[in-house]
């Protein structure tokens, strides 16, 4: 059987250029963030994720990304593929009874775990966006984050 040229090369390019996406695991000037959590005293609820990509968003508590992440054998492991390289903070809380947000005691202290990228911490607070930054500048990178 004999292909016609126009369905020869039809097929040709449709073969050549989808295998293009195939030759690498991550596009280009992006990385691969994988984020360890540890230090959960259990592994009931969930894990909160904020990834953030500024220092205004950092201070609004506005996330360029929110994941929620199920804690095994008291860890949490999170692997965001493609982001885009640059500068990002973390933040994370243990949603132990689920209700989607960080449950506080008298005064506004956190009443469930919480941490933060470089594992920074704030005295009276949460630490400053440059405590928490990192920067995503390979094509892989793996972060832990230690929770109290």
């Amino acid at each position: 059987m004999k292909l016609k040229p126009f369905v020869f090369y039809s097929l040709f390019f449709i073969l050549v250029f989808s295998g293009i996406g195939l030759a690498s695991e991550t596009a280009p000037n992006t990385t691969k963030l994988t984020i360890h959590i540890q230090g959960f005293e259990n592994s009931k609820g969930t894990a909160r994720v904020a990834l953030i990509n500024s220092k205004e968003n950092y201070g609004q508590d506005k996330p360029y990304k929110g994941f929620v992440t199920k804690i095994t054998k008291n860890q949490a492991i999170l692997i965001i593929p493609d982001l885009p390289r640059g500068e990002y903070a973390v933040k994370v809380f243990h949603d132990e009874n689920e209700n989607e947000q960080l449950d506080t005691r008298i005064f506004g202290i956190p009443a469930e775990s919480y941490g933060f990228s470089n594992n920074a911490r704030g005295t009276m607070g949460p630490p400053d966006y440059e405590k928490a930054v990192f920067l995503l500048d390979t094509p892989e990178k793996r972060i832990d984050i230690q929770i109290k």
